[in-house]
């Protein structure tokens, strides 16, 4: 009876810490692509739908776990969330306009103006419903290593961060295997003299 509660106890004990293990693992630290989005946790009160998604460490690699390698896109999923530490969401959305400020979002805008963070699309759209839309990139030796978009509307704030090493080609095949349409870039033809 002893020596199986003592078993029963390593065992528990065991898997205590290789599960805080796996989530300091997972955890990332600040500055290697994850924000800090605390600060936003006061909108929920005033939101009409609130939408707080926090995936990470064992979580992540539990998701991998079922996916199929038979699959060929469950197979791509699964070795694009293999590198990943974390998917951050916080959507809020209000009745009427003017229920936030920029106020509100600006710890998360610090975050995105400090070294290793950069914009790479901004959209502006004014008198429409789309509001503005921003993309950033943490880069760390050369590596993409989080991912954020930040979408600002007058009745809706919606922040998304995803943690770890991100391969952009993987990404983009993904896309193109889902059918997802892209984002084009057309660029003006000089005039010709």
């Amino acid at each position: 009876m002893k020596q199986a509660l003592l078993k029963t106890i390593v065992l528990v004990t065991a898997t205590f810490v290789v599960v805080v293990a796996a989530r300091g693992q997972g955890t990332p630290q600040a500055g290697a692509g994850r924000l800090r989005l605390e600060s936003l946790e006061r909108l929920a009160p005033k939101a009409a739908e609130a939408v707080n998604i926090e995936i990470d460490g064992v979580l992540i690699k539990f998701a991998g776990s079922m996916l199929s390698d038979e699959d060929a896109d469950e197979r791509a999923v699964k070795e694009l969330i293999t590198s990943l530490r974390g998917v951050y969401v916080r959507s809020y959305e209000f009745k009427s306009a003017g229920e936030f400020a920029e106020a509100d979002v600006a710890a998360v805008r610090e975050q995105l103006r400090a070294p290793g963070w950069s914009r790479v699309m901004d959209v502006k759209s004014k008198g429409l419903d789309f509001g503005e839309g921003e993309v950033y990139l943490a880069t760390s030796g050369g590596r993409v290593e989080g991912f954020a978009l930040l979408v600002v509307q007058p009745r809706e704030l919606t922040v998304v961060n995803i943690v770890g090493a991100l391969d952009l080609d993987k990404i983009r095949r993904l896309g193109d295997n889902f059918k997802l349409p892209g984002v084009t870039v057309k660029r003006k033809k000089k005039a010709e003299n």
